[in-house]
């Protein structure tokens, strides 16, 4: 059994009408999206309310995926607030697709006078240039050396 394959009109043995179309034309594949012109993703954490959003956001403000986590406490301490933080982050990075998980290159707390402790609870030693270790990697898909940006 002989198969020959054609792949819009590639094939030079081609003889079927395609209409016009152009063949052999790459696509736009890339990582940002065409409403984006920044190529670097930024994974943040806020807390809204009960709330605890993950966003991940392109540099000049196109949002690409979001998560919420509902606070089991009103006043959650550190660990309790970290959980949260990571699990927010995760579900986040989890709705990206392919390489946009690679493209994040800062996560941001603004989280108040909170922030700091929360990083402590998330395993980072380093609170002077803190940064995603691989526990924390294995956790929310982030690679592990990208830097942690504490606002507020």
């Amino acid at each position: 059994m002989d198969l020959k394959f054609s792949f819009g009109g590639a094939s030079p043995d081609h003889h079927h009408d395609d209409g016009g179309a152009p063949s052999g034309i790459p696509l736009p594949f890339t990582t940002v999206a065409p409403g984006s012109t920044s190529g670097e993703l930024v994974a943040s954490v806020r807390c809204d309310g009960a709330l605890v959003v993950g966003e991940v956001v392109t540099g000049d403000g196109v949002t690409y995926a979001r998560a919420e986590v509902p606070l089991r406490d009103e006043h959650p301490d550190a660990v309790a607030l970290g959980k949260a933080v990571r699990s927010a982050l995760a579900r986040a990075v989890a709705t990206l697709e392919g390489p946009l998980a690679e493209s994040v290159r800062t996560v941001v707390l603004a989280l108040g006078g909170d922030s700091r402790a929360v990083v402590q609870s998330l395993g980072i030693a380093d609170l002077d240039a803190p940064a995603v270790d691989e526990a924390l990697q294995r956790r929310i898909g982030i690679a592990a050396g990208t830097p942690i940006r504490i606002d507020g």
